[in-house]
Formats: structure tokens, C-alpha cells, sequence
């Protein structure tokens, strides 16, 4: 299902009158194209731009940053790889055997599972961290664990691995550059499988192959300058923590 665009945005930029059940290529093809179109987007980018094509960690590895420290009780932050956050998830095999869940901290001797309601912790939120056990900013992808204490932690858990989270991570709205870039790469598939015999800006001098070639072009660009590809993001989030985790799109 299109996300990023609509067949009649492809359309509107190919100059063609609305694709349909009777166009070639049709209003389903053209969807599929867009389908196409969008997982090319997320993985030049290590992204999604809709809350629809969320992309799913399982078990980051993270470490506990101390950001907090009184005589009562310490307070962690672990930063994710990818943000915003829309949804914690849940695998029923894990690869640590301890526990079954979406938060697993390292607590000396063993994995808590935070969402595990049998462990009774509860998650706050902006207005309400104070007596949580946990607050998730979603918009920066940070997890703060209150009460925790921190000095043999990081030296006791296995591999120096203090937290393992799964989580899924999209962008929404879809800003407008992930939409033109979209529309170009799906541009691109239609001129490859189409006779259209159009092209933008008025040039239909050139064939199906460069017609599709210059859409593939136009939408690196655009990724590009707006910093969107995956080296860019990489080095831009660069901020504590493992980042390592399996990812499925």
C-alpha cells in the first residue's frame, strides 16, 4: 500500500491524465512501482517516513549512561540508533533466555524485562517522570531509567551489554522531499516498463532508458542535499550507545 505518495502524484508529474483501471500502466501497477519506490527510500536512508512502513530493531544493544546521581538513586539514559519511536515490540524468542520482552536491563545477575507487567514497572511521561521506573523520549529515542543504580553495571553484564531493546521507529507526516524523491523513483520504474512518450520540463526528445535514468538522478539528489541517505544520518546520530540490533523492513 502507496504511503509516500499517490499513483496521481506520479501522474501529475509525468504530465499523463490519472492512472486507472484501464491505463497502462494501471492505477494497481503504478501502486506496486510506489511499493517499490518507498523500500528503496527507506533503505537509502535506514529510515521510515511512515507510521504504516515502520521499521522493526530487535534487541539493540545499548549502554547505560549515567545522567543522574543522588544518595537515593541513580538515573540511566540509553540512546537508540533510530528515533522517533512509535512502538515497543515483542519477539517470543529472544536471544537471551532470561526473559521475554521489549526493555531487558541488566540488574547484576540477570535481564528485568521493564514491559513485563509481572516485574511491576511503570513508564512516564513528559509531564510525569518523577516515581516512574522509565520515560521514553520518542522524538530523540532515549530511554531514562530512574532508580538505577550504575557503578557496577556497565563492568558485570555480559559483553558490557547493559540493555537489549526492541522497537519500531517511522517518521510521520512524511515531509515533502521523501515524497518528491519517492515520486521520481517511481517515475523512473514507469518510464522503464511504459511508452509514454513524456517527460517533465517539456523534453521528449529522449528514450524510455534516459527518461528513467535522469527520474533515478533527480531523486539521489534530492536525498542528498537534504541529507537524507544513511551515511549522512549516521554520522549526525552518532551518540553513545551500541546501535547494533537486527532491523527488518
Amino acid at each position: 500500500m502507496a504511503n509516500y505518495c499517490l499513483a496521481s502524484d506520479v501522474a501529475n508529474f509525468l504530465q499523463v491524465d490519472n492512472f486507472s483501471g484501464s491505463t497502462t500502466p494501471t492505477d494497481s501497477v503504478v501502486s506496486t512501482f510506489i511499493d517499490m519506490a518507498e523500500a528503496r527510500v527507506n533503505q537509502l536512508t535506514n529510515h521510515a517516513w511512515h507510521t504504516n512502513s515502520a521499521i522493526e530493531v530487535t534487541e539493540e544493544r545499548g549502554r547505560i549512561q549515567k545522567v543522574r546521581t543522588n544518595s537515593l538513586n541513580s538515573v540511566g539514559r540509553i540512546q537508540l540508533a533510530h528515533y522517533p519511536v512509535i512502538a515497543f515490540t515483542q519477539h517470543a524468542t529472544p536471544s537471551l533466555a532470561q526473559t521475554n520482552g521489549n526493555i531487558k536491563i541488566w540488574n547484576s545477575n540477570q535481564y528485568t524485562d521493564y514491559l513485563d507487567t509481572d516485574n511491576s514497572k511503570t513508564m512516564g511521561t513528559t509531564t510525569d517522570v518523577v516515581n516512574k521506573d522509565f520515560w521514553l523520549d520518542t522524538q530523540r529515542g532515549i530511554i531514562y531509567i530512574d532508580n538505577y543504580n550504575l557503578f557496577d553495571t556497565i563492568t558485570d553484564s555480559p559483553a558490557g551489554v547493559d540493555a537489549y531493546i526492541s522497537y519500531k521507529y517511522a517518521t510521520h507526516p512524511t515531509p515533502n522531499d521523501i515524497k518528491l524523491a519517492t515520486i521520481y523513483f517511481a517515475a523512473a520504474t514507469v518510464a522503464m516498463n511504459d511508452d509514454l512518450n513524456l517527460m517533465p520540463e517539456g523534453d521528449d526528445s529522449m528514450d524510455n532508458s534516459t527518461k528513467s535514468q535522469k527520474f533515478e538522478d533527480m531523486a539521489m539528489k534530492i536525498l542528498k542535499d537534504n541529507k537524507r541517505l544513511d551515511r549522512d544520518m549516521t554520522m549526525s546520530r552518532a551518540v553513545g550507545g551500541f546501535g547494533t540490533g537486527l532491523v527488518t523492513r
